[in-house]
């Protein structure tokens, strides 16, 4: 039998503007800290390949642990943010309040696709891989792996990583990481 694999779901770091009020924003100040913080956490593990969703945010989260195991970054669209409609954040926002308190077999057909995209970009993994994605990615792996069909059912904060592994079609959570990093500015 063949050993099972670990996949790091790490969430991005905070980005500079809100998520209601920008599509892309790139990291702030406590942001690139806590990228920082949480490569050298990760840094003994690899180098392993490392994956990104395609947003600014997670690119910049994942660029730190790409230096120090100088490894390239895979970018993959199908672990980016759930998709929203229109491009105005703050009705995005609204939207998304709805979506993350209801089930996925409540969803719309293609938020339903999008979760199996997801899930089936965890099956084709057949190697420890660490994977810099977003909140509802995370939650839609955690909920397969704990057969719970809640769109939110855990929160994970800024850079947690959470360790899942996969046998086969068989999703485990085996670990959970919380990197926290002070908010304030560090001293100098």
């Amino acid at each position: 039998m063949e050993r099972p694999v670990r996949i790091y779901l790490m969430r991005h770091a905070k980005t500079a503007e809100p998520w209601r009020t920008a599509l892309d924003a790139p990291l702030g100040e406590v942001g690139h800290r806590q990228a920082g913080e949480a490569a050298r956490v990760l840094a003994p593990l690899g180098p392993l390949p490392l994956w990104s969703s395609p947003l600014r945010r997670a690119r910049q989260t994942a660029n730190p642990l790409a230096a120090l195991w100088r490894t390239e970054i895979h970018i993959e669209p199908r672990i980016t943010e759930i998709p929203a409609p229109g491009t105005d954040p703050k009705a995005r926002g609204g939207w998304l309040m709805r979506t993350l308190t209801s089930r996925w077999r409540d969803m719309d057909a293609d938020l339903r696709a999008w979760r199996h995209d997801v899930l089936d970009t965890i099956g084709a993994v057949h190697e420890d891989t660490v994977m810099v994605t977003h909140y509802v990615v995370i939650n839609a792996v955690v909920g397969a792996a704990t057969n719970d069909d809640r769109v939110i059912s855990f929160h994970p904060d800024y850079t947690d990583t959470i360790v899942v592994e996969r046998a086969g079609a068989r999703l485990t959570v085996v670990d959970y990481t919380l990197n926290e990093v002070s908010e304030a500015a560090p001293a100098t």
